[in-house]
């Protein structure tokens, strides 16, 4: 299948302190992809990168076979959408923040459409947010925000979601809904990449893994194949037994 992005010998530093060093690896549609690794291998640099924020200090990154650095930022914008590991909120009602993931593709006059509209209602509903429309988002709990951001990313209803802990601040039940969610959008054909730090969602949920480690790719593969109990003594430095989900067969990772 066509990669839907490529990295090549991507290399991105923080002054004189390597981030990432030539990486490479791709995406397809249609998958649900978790990046995971401690704290410092890289990972929302990746995602930076992924979406035009940072620009790579060698190698090429490509999406739709096209350097992503060709693309304007409203091309970007309606290519690939990023929820952030920190969001910043306006003093805006949750609809209007949600509306926001729509204006990629306003017109010259700068107003929502009927459909803008109609699939920003439908992100707030799919998130179970449609009841707090009318709400200020600074008068939310923080999963609440959470899954008002999320919202603004489904809107923009673009063929690429790039997520940094997407489920910060979420109790159980919202967890799973929103991997749930992520799922779905993936067998619509989008390609979903989630930063995620719980390793038990990511073995039950994506369909791939990517485990970074000091800003390299250690082990790439489906979660039954990664999930080694060496694999996570040599990144997390966490000994765990082999276990297996007793329905599903995946991995269980507990110490």
């Amino acid at each position: 299948m066509v990669e839907k992005i490529r990295l090549d010998g991507v290399t991105y530093a923080y002054g004189k302190t390597p981030v990432l060093q030539e990486l490479s690896l791709g995406l397809q549609p249609s998958k649900f992809y978790g990046v995971v690794g401690p704290n410092g291998a890289g990972k929302s640099t990746l995602l930076k990168l992924m979406d035009g924020y940072l620009d790579p200090q060698q190698g090429v990154i490509t999406l739709n076979d096209r350097p992503l650095q060709s693309y304007s930022l409203r091309e970007l914008a309606q290519e690939v959408a990023l929820i952030p590991q920190h969001s910043h909120y306006f003093p805006f009602t949750v609809e209007e923040m949600v509306l926001l993931g729509r204006t990629p593709f306003y017109t010259r006059l700068g107003q929502p459409s009927a459909k803008d509209v109609q699939l920003a209602q439908e992100a707030m509903q799919v998130t179970e947010v449609a009841h707090l429309a009318g709400r200020l988002v600074s008068d939310l709990s923080g999963g609440e925000r959470q899954r008002v951001t999320l919202a603004r990313a489904f809107a923009q209803h673009t063929k690429v979601l790039l997520l940094d802990e997407p489920t910060t601040h979420l109790d159980l039940e919202h967890q799973i809904n929103t991997c749930q969610l992520l799922q779905k959008r993936a067998q619509e054909g989008v390609t979903c990449l989630a930063v995620l730090h719980d390793l038990n969602l990511v073995a039950n949920f994506c369909d791939y893994v990517f485990v970074l480690g000091r800003g390299s790719l250690v082990k790439e593969g489906p979660p039954t194949d990664v999930f080694t109990p060496e694999l996570i003594q040599k990144v997390f430095h966490v000994s765990v037994p082999s276990l297996l989900h007793p329905v599903t067969g995946r991995p269980v990772i507990v110490p």
